[in-house]
């Protein structure tokens, strides 16, 4: 027996999953842990007396703004030698070495003057060699300096 006009089809295609239960647990969950959360107080500054510092050396505590420019100069007419200057109040020694053992007990963690991101100019004279330019660099990175420019005088 044939029928006719009936039709033995599927209706639509596949499963269907109904949203609404799910974004209200969802948003149950949101809830429950904004609720639940432990937030950390706040940050406070606390007031700190330093004493004050005799003579005019810098301050250790203070982290400097401004880059750290280092002048390589010509010693010499053939330009072979080298005289490192550090623009500052600090001693260092007039050599590519002096300004490596300056960077090392400058730089932290172990030193207290200067980051290891603390911006530094390499700055050289005409006259002074590539070699010596290249050996301030490595200093620089050979103490932990990530921050190093080199820059022409004008």
């Amino acid at each position: 027996m044939r029928t006719r006009g009936r039709t033995n089809r599927r209706s639509g295609g596949g499963l269907t999953l109904n949203m609404a239960p799910l974004i209200d647990v969802v948003f149950l969950l949101l809830m429950y842990f904004m609720v639940a959360t432990d937030f950390s107080p706040a940050e406070e500054v606390f007031r700190l007396d330093l004493p004050a510092l005799d003579g005019g050396r810098p301050d250790p505590l203070e982290m400097l703004d401004e880059p750290l420019r280092v002048r390589l100069a010509a010693a010499g007419a053939s330009g072979d030698a080298v005289r490192v200057i550090v623009d500052g109040p600090w001693d260092v020694t007039p050599s590519v070495r002096g300004l490596g053992e300056f960077l090392t007990e400058s730089v932290m963690p172990s030193g207290m003057l200067f980051v290891a991101d603390h911006p530094i100019i390499i700055d050289p004279t005409p006259h002074v060699a590539w070699k010596h330019v290249v050996d301030a660099f490595n200093a620089a990175v050979a103490a932990g300096c990530t921050n190093i420019t080199l820059e022409t005088s004008s």
